[in-house]
């Protein structure tokens, strides 16, 4: 009998769980959110062991990098290093290329998942796909597997935005910066009045006026000042002469130091500007003059503040400035053809280098009104008070009259400024609020070293770029960051320029300092000691002098009152 067979073809058998991908059934979703996290987490969890190594590995050698930088230097170097030549570009690229791999990662991750619904139909599957109502497209419910196809799409556009938006913004910050030191750090001897906010220009008519009447600018520069007996004229000195030696008149030499220095064995000196250019003013003058001196062997800080009103400044011609001395950049800037081959700002500080018997290398301005800002950006200044002060005719920048008892303060950038420039309070002058300025500086050191991340990146960066200019080269920066975190405020002496070093005096230009030369070098010399050996303050203390050997350890300073 022969045996009859069915003609319809038999069922395929569904294949078992050993034939499905070994992936089948982990969830897209779970694995580009592994990715997101970390480019190669979803990949391991679908068990794609090469997939995963390639994406990791150069985000595990990045953070290695990153990790070896962070803990074989302080933050103040690490922050100091990204303003070294082509760091922040570098940094900027950096971000870029991380950004596409973690994009890269959580796509391969998503599309490398295999959901067990899309991998093995079910019997229901098949009978729905059969169904008239179906067929014909009369059903108004959606497929399920339709709609969970739509909500992924929308979950993993959620990822790459969770992945994109902390690049976006470390890009941001590096723009920003990398615009604020394009902006602040400038060629040697550049005009440090180019491009301030809100400063004016330093060929105003007021400013000219000023000087054409009393008595001219053609006898601003003379051979002798006419208030005051000639006093010598510093020469550049030897290496190992005394700060007091003079000779000849010579120019003070221009200092032309490599920019990265191997290693730092020398001072290296800085001239701190504070440009005024505040509410109702038609000129911009250098009222605050600072010499900070760094001595990159005994890690200290020397700082010396020379009055606005000297006269007579040193031009290391044998002429001398018979002006006020907070005029003589402007003036330089008005009179190029009076200092052939030298820049305002070089003249400046030659002067002023002149007076100190010290070469000057670099300088930074800060513009007064900017100050507030950054003073802002940073959180505000911690400042011990020593005395109450009242100064009734302080009336700038939303004060009408200054008023703050003794005792810490934290002070936000107007009370900063004003405490810094008030002058009329009971025992105040130009020198008491020379010393005032120098504190001020050293609690804005303090504040941004303790503060470190916690600092207003964008609106320093905005502040700084509106602000401050300077010839320091940006590959001498991380080193003097490194430095920084050294030396805090126990090693910091200051010296501000005051009688017996200066004698009052008047001339054509109103009252003025007379400046004794040999007085205000021997200061220096104390104050500006050779490497490695402890400065003295004037006036200087009790305690004995510091000894030259550099192998000495030093003897420990009183801890100044900090205030937060």
């Amino acid at each position: 009998m022969t045996q009859q067979t069915d003609p319809s073809p038999s069922p395929t058998p569904a294949p078992t769980a050993a034939a499905a991908p070994d992936r089948a059934g982990r969830s897209p979703l779970v694995a580009a959110v592994l990715s997101a996290l970390l480019p190669g987490a979803g990949q391991a969890w679908e068990r794609r062991w090469v997939a995963s190594a390639v994406f990791l590995a150069p985000v595990a050698v990045v953070a290695l990098a990153a990790g070896i930088a962070v803990g074989a230097s302080s933050l103040p170097a690490l922050a100091g290093s990204l303003l070294a030549p082509g760091a922040l570009t570098s940094l900027l690229v950096v971000d870029i290329v991380l950004l596409v791999w973690r994009i890269l990662a959580v796509i391969d991750a998503w599309r490398g998942a295999r959901p067990r619904s899309a991998a093995v139909p079910t019997r229901s599957d098949a009978s729905d796909a059969a169904s008239p109502a179906v067929a014909s497209g009369a059903t108004d419910t959606p497929h399920p597997r339709r709609t969970r196809t739509a909500a992924g799409v929308v979950a993993l556009v959620a990822i790459l935005a969770f992945v994109s938006v902390p690049h976006a913004l470390a890009g941001w910050y590096a723009a920003a910066a990398s615009d604020a030191v394009g902006a602040i750090f400038t060629e040697q001897d550049s005009d440090p009045l180019a491009g301030l906010d809100a400063t004016p220009g330093p060929s105003l008519p007021g400013d000219a006026a000023a000087i054409a009447t009393l008595p001219g600018d053609e006898v601003a520069i003379a051979t002798a000042a006419p208030t005051a007996t000639p006093a010598p004229t510093p020469t550049s000195s030897p290496p190992g002469t005394p700060l007091g030696s003079y000779g000849p008149p010579a120019p003070p030499p221009t200092p032309t130091p490599s920019p990265t220095p191997e290693p730092l064995l020398s001072r290296i000196n800085v001239l701190l500007l504070g440009i005024d250019s505040g509410p109702g003013r038609n000129q911009a003058l250098t009222d605050t003059m600072i010499v900070v001196s760094l001595d990159p062997i005994g890690k200290t800080v020397s700082m010396m503040s020379i009055p606005r009103d000297t006269v007579n400044a040193p031009l290391g011609d044998g002429a001398a400035y018979q002006p006020k001395l907070n005029s003589l950049l402007a003036f330089a800037t008005r009179n190029p053809g009076a200092f052939p081959g030298r820049k305002p700002i070089r003249v400046l500080k030659d002067a002023i280098g002149g007076i100190v018997g010290l070469p000057i290398d670099y300088y930074a301005s800060v513009d007064l009104p900017g100050f507030i800002r950054i003073v802002d950006a940073i959180g505000g200044i911690g400042v011990f008070v020593k005395e109450p002060l009242a100064d009734y005719r302080y009336k700038e920048y939303g004060f009408r009259g200054f008023f703050i008892d003794a005792g810490c303060h934290h002070m936000d950038g107007q009370t900063a400024l004003a405490y810094a420039r008030i002058r009329y309070s009971a025992g105040q002058n130009d020198f008491t609020r020379a010393g005032r300025q120098q504190q001020v500086l050293v609690a804005a050191r303090d504040q941004v070293v303790r503060k470190g991340l916690l600092l207003d990146v964008p609106a320093l960066f905005d502040a700084l770029k509106k602000t401050i200019r300077t010839d320091l080269p940006q590959a001498l920066v991380p080193r003097l960051a490194e430095l920084a975190t050294d030396i805090d405020a126990r090693d910091v002496t200051q010296a501000v320029v005051q009688p017996p070093l200066v004698a009052y005096g008047r001339n054509a230009y109103g009252s003025v300092l007379i400046p004794d030369l040999v007085a205000i070098r021997a200061v220096a010399d104390g104050l500006f000691s050779a490497t490695g050996t402890e400065p003295v303050g004037w006036p200087p203390p009790a305690s004995p002098t510091p000894t030259p050997d550099p192998n000495v350890a030093k003897a420990p300073r009183p801890t100044p009152l900090v205030c937060k």
